[in-house]
């Protein structure tokens, strides 16, 4: 499900003028590009002299605010300090909530502050990472990290997982340990990384603006200089093989007895009654493999993508007044949806919720999950004006559909499209 070249990235200073919060992250490198030559290569610095790039999305102030609004949960806030971890008891206040002034004292004693998830805790990050769910049907993530001068946080490492490094404050220098990512397979294995057997690391500077992508399985470290540090990571999780096949193999076991086969006694121990459950398992991968089992499968990614969503801010009473088949709206963005089957019809479904609706809807639906441009209430298919009117009005109430600000024209409409 792509996002409209025209949407843009609502950062918390106003709309955007790129294509979607991925392309504002990469520019001036473009998303095909990005996906076609760099994507699991190698890390790639993309610096652009511009130290205010990402101040809509984390201002000044930003190392006040994070902080802050994890301070009911002090599990999303670590201390570190190259091996030194404090524990969350540490820095915890009696009531159970961060104590933020003993965080600030720790990082003049040299540690690096980290919040965790912090899209679950403010909108403009949530919206961020969902962009980019929309996009790439990756569940992603932001930590932040505010480290003091000449310090380091974590050791050398690698993550499970693709990151994009945004650089907000300050600069910091990123160590590279060779040529090739730690095996996918190795990295089930392997939780921490021995500093003693890695080669000389190669070195680049990131400064306030900068974007560092970094491949899965490489290991790295960074440090501050003379001055303090605050970078954000965007985590890329990117489903496997071994994903799709866990969500098509349980949804599988709810409908089928094949994968509830028992296994016959002494299957252990037996070599004739261990030969003959490569035919069981063959049984069950043919069911996997079957087309039906894999639309499940992907259904059942598809629901995990749409409720990580944060629900939209709904609508008011007063944005539904006047609407008539003329009436321009569009679809929140961005807002990962999909159309399912219910008791009694077609529903819906984005965030948290579902809007249901008779059968008759369904062509309607669709239309509306795979818009991602503005268009008139008039435009929805199969329905007829008063069905079109109040299939809009429930969309504006649960947040799904906005009425454009100035309310667009038709003409505007026209030529958008």
């Amino acid at each position: 499900m792509p996002v409209s070249a025209s949407s843009g990235f609502p950062g918390p200073g106003g709309s955007g003028g790129f294509a979607s919060p991925l392309a504002w992250l990469l520019a001036p490198v473009t998303v095909t590009t990005f996906l076609d030559e760099l994507w699991g290569a190698a890390p790639h610095h993309i610096a652009r002299g511009r130290s205010d790039y990402f101040d809509r999305l984390a201002g000044p102030a930003v190392a006040e605010q994070i902080p802050a609004a994890l301070r009911t949960d002090p599990s999303a806030v670590r201390l570190v300090r190259g091996p030194d971890h404090l524990q969350p008891e540490q820095y915890t206040l009696a009531d159970g909530t961060v104590d933020l002034a003993r965080v600030r004292a720790e990082l003049d004693n040299g540690y690096t502050i980290i919040c965790n998830n912090i899209e679950k805790y403010l909108r403009p990050f949530s919206t961020l990472t969902h962009g980019v769910e929309v996009e790439l049907n990756f569940p992603t993530h932001v930590n932040a990290y505010i480290t003091p001068p000449g310090s380091t946080g974590f050791l050398p490492h690698y993550d499970h997982h693709d990151v994009l490094v945004l650089q907000i404050q300050g600069d910091k220098t990123w160590y590279f340990y060779g040529d090739e990512p730690v095996p996918p397979h190795l990295m089930q294995q392997m939780h921490e990384v021995d500093p003693a057997g890695l080669p000389e690391p190669t070195s680049l500077r990131l400064a306030a603006g900068d974007t560092l992508y970094l491949p899965r399985g490489r290991v790295h470290s960074a440090e501050t200089t003379a001055q303090s540090s605050i970078h954000l990571t965007v985590g890329i999780h990117v489903p496997t093989v071994l994903t799709l096949l866990t969500h098509t193999l349980h949804m599988l076991s709810l409908r089928d007895d094949v994968v509830h086969t028992r296994l016959p006694a002494r299957h252990l121990d037996d070599p004739g009654v261990r030969a003959e459950l490569g035919a069981l398992i063959q049984d069950g991968l043919t069911a996997i493999a079957d087309p039906d089992s894999l639309a499940e499968g992907l259904g059942a990614m598809q629901d995990f993508l749409v409720r990580r969503a944060r629900c939209p801010v709904v609508g008011q009473v007063s944005e539904t007044v006047g609407i008539d088949v003329d009436t321009v709206v569009r679809k929140q963005q961005p807002l990962y949806s999909r159309v399912t089957a219910t008791a009694d019809g077609v529903g819906l479904q984005f965030a948290q919720l579902i809007v249901s609706a008779r059968p008759d809807h369904e062509t309607a639906m669709r239309f509306l999950s795979e818009r991602t441009e503005s268009f008139r209430v008039g435009e929805l298919p199969g329905l007829t004006a008063p069905q079109q009117i109040e299939l809009t009005r429930s969309l504006i109430m649960s947040g799904f559909l906005v009425r454009p600000p100035g309310q667009l024209s038709i003409e505007a409409v026209a030529s958008d499209t």
